[in-house]
């Protein structure tokens, strides 16, 4: 997911990530209980963002990247609750 620099700051990432969040909590068959994704490791301002948002590292996937450096990526891991159904 990203938002192009001329519309960062507007909250619509936090919109649209918080969408799917609640799209993925409200799933029942199959039910959705972590969801996880992949940040560059230079990608700190990404980090922080979905860490505001309740992810959490949980390992590095070394050589995730194939045509860009760094090669690395941080897994990040969310668990869902049936709050974020409601949203």
């Amino acid at each position: 997911m990203g938002v192009l620099a001329p519309y960062r700051s507007r909250s619509l990432g936090s919109q649209a990530l918080e969408l799917v969040l609640a799209s993925a909590a409200a799933q029942r068959k199959p039910q959705i209980n972590k969801i996880y994704l992949h940040v560059q490791v230079s990608n700190h301002a990404a980090k922080k963002f979905y860490e505001r948002h309740g992810f959490a590292e949980v390992g590095v996937h070394e050589d995730y990247y194939k045509k860009i450096e760094p090669h690395d990526a941080w897994i990040l891991e969310k668990t869902l609750t049936s709050d974020e159904s409601q949203l």
